[in-house]
């Protein structure tokens, strides 16, 4: 598994491989930092691991339809969710005939009823708390619980529908330039922010994806990746 994470990582461009925060108006370069899910974890104080966040980091890269397989024709519908609540979140809804997969304080991951966990995680949800700036520009403007929120459509097979809004909540980073040391952090209050990151395959528009988006709440601890 760390041989495969190794070479998705290796398939990264070059100029999207940084810590820095995103420049100030590229949509471009705000997509691609928003898709290519975080794979470097800086110091974050939020009550629990984003282990589960960092296994995922990449094999989520992308999250396309795989080669041959065509989006539905019709979209999925969205019902309420009815299931134990996962850690780290609250859902009040979710695709018609979907689960949770996974969960932790970073990270939730969603499928259809009866994919494996493990192993290839296309056509999935991911859900994840993000303590990075919040981008100055997407594809268009939403609002997402009277929270300020973007919308990144995707432009081909190898891009997944993203959105990401703001919260209320705050956390503790390590803001020490370099690389961060627990032993000795430099924390600074932090914006709490969540991504969704959506497949093809669920042919939601903007409207469905900001309803589902809307019923989504980090649980008290929680928190976000950097970087």
């Amino acid at each position: 598994m760390n041989d495969v994470r190794s070479l998705l990582a290796e398939a990264v461009p070059q100029d999207l491989r940084t810590t820095d925060h995103w420049p100030d108006a590229d949509s471009d370069v705000a997509r691609g930092r928003a898709l290519l899910v975080r794979r470097r974890r800086r110091f974050v104080l939020a009550g629990g691991t984003a282990a589960g966040a960092l296994a995922l980091a990449g094999v989520l890269v992308p999250t396309g339809h795989a080669p041959g397989r065509a989006p539905a024709a019709s979209s999925v519908a969205l019902v309420a969710y009815e299931g134990t609540q996962p850690k780290g979140y609250t859902l009040k809804t979710i695709p018609k005939g979907w689960e949770v997969a996974t969960a932790d304080n970073t990270a939730l991951v969603l499928h259809r009823i009866g994919t494996p966990k493990s192993g290839d995680f296309q056509d999935k949800i991911l859900v994840e708390g993000d303590l990075n700036a919040f981008p100055r520009s997407g594809d268009q403007a939403v609002a997402v619980n009277g929270h300020k929120g973007w919308f990144f459509g995707h432009r081909d097979a190898d891009h997944s529908v993203t959105l990401i809004f703001q919260t209320d909540e705050r956390r503790q980073v390590d803001v020490t330039p370099g690389k961060a040391n627990p032993r000795h952090p430099r924390l600074a209050s932090t914006s709490l922010n969540i991504m969704v990151q959506l497949p093809h395959s669920l042919n939601w528009d903007v409207t469905t994806t900001v309803r589902f988006a809307s019923g989504i709440t980090m649980a008290p601890g929680a928190g976000g990746a950097v970087g």
